[in-house]
Formats: structure tokens, sequence, C-alpha cells
């Protein structure tokens, strides 16, 4: 491991050089400059406080589920919504992993699987015959509402 600064030297094409030269970020003026912040800028548009990043990177690892799943016979609208809950809710946690105030933009970040998800909990409820693996789960989250909301 490098324990000091390291220089490089690279031949770039004149395109490159004019891109490179157009970075204005943090006030970089030199070559160097600009090339550190061009690192900067490819570490947080790969890093996890990226969520699209995030996201990518938690749906691959739901994706060979889901594949599973659509390959099937039976679809539910209940293991959708879990899948589609766990890959948004992991991008949101994996983003916000670093962050000084993480509640509130953990909040905000999720917040949009969350509504996805309640809006499949709510059809469940509502449809007289769900898409659901079994018929005893849409009754259980049928009854499961209707006691929360009748509290």
């Amino acid at each position: 491991m490098l324990n000091k600064s390291q220089s490089i030297s690279a031949r770039l094409s004149p395109e490159d050089y004019a891109y490179l030269m157009s970075i204005d970020r943090n006030g970089a003026v030199t070559q160097s400059e600009k090339v550190r912040e061009l690192i900067a800028m490819a570490r947080e548009s790969v890093g996890m406080q990226s969520f699209s990043r995030a996201y990518i990177s938690s749906s691959e690892a739901v994706l060979p589920i889901k594949a599973r799943y659509a390959e099937g016979n039976h679809r539910s609208l209940l293991v959708e919504a879990l899948m589609d809950l766990l890959a948004e809710g992991a991008a949101a946690v994996q983003s916000c992993a670093e962050e000084e105030f993480i509640t509130p933009l953990l909040e905000e970040r999720s917040l949009p699987a969350i509504e996805a998800f309640l809006e499949k909990i709510l059809l469940v409820m509502v449809q007289k015959n769900p898409r659901t693996a079994h018929p005893d789960s849409s009754e259980r989250i049928k009854k499961q509402l209707d006691s929360l909301l009748n509290k």
C-alpha cells in the first residue's frame, strides 16, 4: 500500500483532455486537482452512497430469485411486493449507511418502496380473488388489516 502521493502520467485524446479541463468542481484549477476531482466524482457514482448504484447492487442480489419466480406457474402480489421491497429497501439502507443524519434520509429514500408495498397489500385486501399463491394468505392479510383499522 502506498503511504505517499504518487505521480502519474497519461496520454489523453483532445476530447478527453477538454473534458478533464472542463471539470469545475471544488475550485479545481490544475490538471492534478481536476484528476483528483474526477476520481472523487467516480467514487461517488459507484459507491454505496449512490442510491442508483446501491439499487443495482441490491436488485442483482434478488434477481436469481425473481427469475425462478417468473418461471413458475403461480403469481402472488405478496411475493412481488416482498421482492420489490427487499431490493429497494436494501438500496435505501446501503445508500444511507455512511450518512451522519441517517434517519431522515433513510425515511425519504425508502418511502417510495414502502408506498408501492402498501399499494400491493391494499390490492390483496380489496380484491375479491387477489393474486396469491394460497387463498388463506389473502384472508389472513384481510383479517389483520381489518383488525388494525378497526381498533
